[in-house]
């Protein structure tokens, strides 16, 4: 995003050092080096950084019909901003590392060389004289001819003879790394910097001023983008996790005059809502909208906007633990230690209030729905707190398909389409997958739901039904009443003689055996309770209310923005086959039990 997020992006590089004998572990080297950068901007002021940004950009040609140009505008003055605060000494001659240091205390070997490459780091004018090969390109400094090798594997042929200012750090063998970005020059560049050379090619003349003045310039009449050097490099796509940088690249599409915003891009934007994408889309807002870009910022709001709205939906179907509630304490949190600037938190409201009329759990209910839920929920109190055998729980299944299948049929077409789905997460309070989440799918499709299982934030699985509110309420009813049925047959068999006759080592084997025998059975038996309410269906009133709830469902689900991964089955698993087909045959062999469904 947009420099939502405050972090050292520059360092400074140091006096050349004696190389040793010691080998460098460089790649682990410039990775501590990162480190230590993020860790040093927690000593720095982000209003500091900001502050004098904005004081660069305020004289900086605007750059209206291009967005594009403009984020990478704001984004640079950032990162030189932030460059200039990190390695800055403060009153008592300390920086931003300094104190870092301090916080430490003592460190690894490779970290303290991390540090101590930071420490000595020096800003300096530099021409690139070869491109990257084996991952180091060939620098000269242009002010005391020192060869600089450089490691780099992104320096093409288009960088040669490029002058440059940048900070290189070295890393104990000879060689030198850059830290955070590299500020290519045209001749008027050039010349601002080299007007800080001391005589006699002895360095430059306050190096701090230097950077500040060659910084300022740049900004404001713009220099050289040289791939590689301070743009990504040619033919770079980002990597394939990187959807911030996608949003971003969206953000710049739809903030293009008469840009159309397609329905792909926003599923593409539901697909990627999280907590922490939330965050860094609502931090780019701010920070556009602060420097005056507004179309831009217009699109980043818009996007903020269609992931808030997943995630509040979300949330209402049971799913997921990032509610809006949840995303205002974490964007306080963010605000407070300096991570996101304090604009994002009226962006919210501002988001937030537009969401007002957001459809809720409850949606809007007619009266007799409200009716036909209160018997769901009257049956439900009947039977599940009681337990009940298998053939029992199929049985009120049956008549709870009865009495939804009697409502559809009363409903027109459109009366489906004006319903809200709803969802509703069925907590299991355990951590390990059991024979009864097997039956879910199953029970999910007996009354037109779609089903998931997700992991809540205590890491226990709970499984979410989707779909027409009365249709979730008799899909939880009939997943309690097979989770009853379970315990029920499980202790018959038991108590029978098959688990009698089991050697004690293998008897919790048997009992899982005679679970998913007894899955497999339930789920078959509702597969063809289902054919045949279907058939029924169709053949009584010529319609098919099947298909047109599931265009119904499916056009909500897409708007929650999941994507789901197929949960291996039970194929593959050992069982003892007597246990087993025990279970399955029980599974099946139920029948109609009249006490049983009947709402009194």
């Amino acid at each position: 995003m947009v420099q939502a997020r405050t972090a050292g992006r520059q360092a400074r590089a140091a006096p050349q050092s004696r190389p040793t004998s010691r080998p460098v572990d460089t790649d682990r080297l410039r990775e501590h080096i990162v480190e230590l950068l993020l860790q040093a901007a927690e000593f720095i002021s982000p209003a500091r950084v900001d502050g004098m940004a904005r004081g660069w950009l305020s004289r900086a040609e605007p750059l209206h019909d291009d967005p594009g140009r403009e984020m990478l505008l704001v984004a640079d003055a950032l990162g030189m901003a932030t460059d200039l605060v990190l390695f800055t000494p403060s009153a008592s001659g300390a920086t931003a590392f300094d104190r870092l240091a301090r916080r430490l205390g003592r460190v690894g070997p490779e970290q303290a060389a991390a540090l101590d490459a930071l420490r000595r780091a020096q800003f300096r004018l530099q021409r690139v004289e070869a491109p990257s090969s084996d991952g180091v390109a060939r620098l000269r400094d242009l002010v005391t001819n020192e060869a600089l090798p450089v490691l780099d594997e992104s320096i093409g042929a288009q960088a040669v003879e490029v002058a440059l200012v940048a900070r290189l750090a070295p890393v104990g063998d000879g060689r030198y790394v850059w830290i955070g970005g590299t500020t290519p020059l045209d001749a008027a560049g050039l010349a601002v910097a080299r007007s800080f050379v001391r005589p006699g090619g002895r360095g430059l003349l306050n190096p701090l001023r230097c950077a500040e003045a060659v910084y300022r310039h740049v900004l404001r009449h713009g220099t050289l983008e040289i791939p590689g050097l301070n743009r990504p490099p040619e033919g770079w796509q980002g990597g394939p996790d990187d959807k911030a940088g996608e949003l971003d690249l969206l953000a710049l599409r739809w903030a293009e005059p008469g840009a159309e915003r397609d329905p792909e891009d926003v599923q593409f934007i539901r697909a990627q809502a999280s907590l922490d994408a939330v965050l860094d889309v609502l931090g780019s807002v701010a920070n556009t909208r602060e420097h005056g870009l507004g179309a831009l910022s217009d699109a980043y709001a818009a996007i903020a906007l269609v992931q808030l709205e997943t995630l509040h939906r979300r949330a209402a179907a049971g799913s997921g633990t990032a509610g809006l509630d949840t995303v205002k304490a974490a964007l306080d949190a963010e605000i407070a230690a300096g991570e996101l600037p304090p604009g994002a938190r009226g962006v919210f409201e501002e988001v937030r209030r537009r969401l007002g009329t957001a459809p809720s759990a409850a949606g809007a209910k007619d009266t007799e729905l409200d009716r036909l839920i209160g018997r769901i929920q009257a049956l439900r109190a009947k039977t599940v707190e009681q337990g009940c055998t298998e053939a029992e729980a199929l049985a009120a299944a049956e008549k709870v398909a009865e009495l939804l299948d009697r409502y559809g049929l009363s409903l027109s077409e459109l009366d489906l389409k004006r319903q809200a789905c709803e969802g509703m997460a069925v907590e299991t309070g355990r951590r390990r997958v059991g024979p009864v989440d097997d039956c879910v799918p199953a029970v999910a499709a007996f009354f037109d739901c779609r089903a998931w299982g997700e992991k809540s934030a205590s890491g226990t699985l709970r499984h979410v039904f989707f779909g027409l509110p009365a249709d979730v309420a008799a899909a939880r009813y009939l997943y309690e009443l097979v989770e009853r049925a379970f315990e029920t047959e499980t202790a018959r068999f038991r108590a029978g003689d098959t688990y009698a006759a089991m050697p004690t080592p293998v008897r919790r084997t048997a009992t899982n055996s005679f679970g998913i025998g007894l899955a497999r059975g339930i789920a078959a038996k509702l597969r063809t309770l289902r054919e045949a309410r279907e058939a029924a269906l169709r053949g009584s009133s010529g319609r098919d209310l099947v298909v047109a709830k599931a265009g119904v469902v499916d056009a909500e689900l897409d708007k929650l923005g999941l994507r789901f991964r197929a949960r291996k089955g039970t194929a593959g698993r050992r069982v003892l086959t007597h246990a087993f087909e025990q279970g399955h045959e029980a599974g099946l062999g139920f029948e109609y039990t009249p006490g049983v469904g009947h709402d009194g």
